[in-house]
């Protein structure tokens, strides 16, 4: 079993849902992050535009799945297929090795809580 973690972009959040709802998947999290990464913050206005200022880390968001070995390409296939202009900074895939996994419900462990 793998997990993948997606550090995306929040504006490209609802393209990345999309494209994962066409595969078979058990499940996703996913939680806003900010983070500093290679694309500068985007100047923002305050109050009524008189002032603006630029914050120190972009808004991004952290999608997280765990899956068979088999769904892997796949679903990072997707997700880059879907968040990705081919703009540096843009967002990391991380892909790591996941021991067991244990289903509170139903009690189930493995690729079977999955």
């Amino acid at each position: 079993m793998k997990k993948i973690e997606a550090v995306v972009p929040h504006a490209r959040l609802g393209n990345a849902f999309a494209a994962l709802k066409e595969l078979d998947l058990g499940g996703l999290t996913y939680y806003d992050s900010k983070g500093r990464g290679q694309n500068p913050t985007p100047e923002l206005h305050s109050g009524r535009g008189t002032s603006t200022y630029r914050p120190e880390f972009n808004v991004n968001a952290t999608i997280e799945l765990v899956v068979n070995d088999s769904m892997v390409d796949k679903i990072v296939d997707k997700i880059l297929g879907s968040v990705s202009t081919g703009l540096a900074g843009e967002g990391k895939v991380f892909i790591s090795e996941i021991d067991d996994v244990i289903d509170i419900g139903s009690n189930k462990r493995g690729e079977s809580a999955i």
